[in-house]
C-alpha cells in the first residue's frame, strides 16, 4: 500500500512539473525570435503529450 502511495505521489509531482514546463513554453512561444518561437512550439507539443500521459489517477477519474 505504501508503495502505491509513493508511486502516486511521484506521478502527481511529475505531472505538476510538466504542467509548469508547459506554461513556461507557452510564454516562450510568444518571444520575438522566430526560430526560438518555432522550437518552443515543437517542444510545447511534446510536453503537452507528456502531461496527458501523466494525469494523476484521481484527476482522470470521472465524477460519480
Amino acid at each position: 500500500m505504501e508503495t502505491d502511495r509513493s508511486a502516486a505521489d511521484t506521478a502527481a509531482r511529475e505531472h505538476r512539473i510538466l504542467t509548469r514546463m508547459l506554461a513556461d513554453c507557452d510564454d516562450l512561444c510568444r518571444s520575438g525570435d522566430m526560430l526560438l518561437s518555432a522550437q518552443y512550439r515543437h517542444l510545447r507539443g511534446r510536453i503537452a503529450a507528456l502531461v496527458e500521459l501523466t494525469i494523476p489517477l484521481r484527476e482522470a477519474e470521472p465524477d460519480a
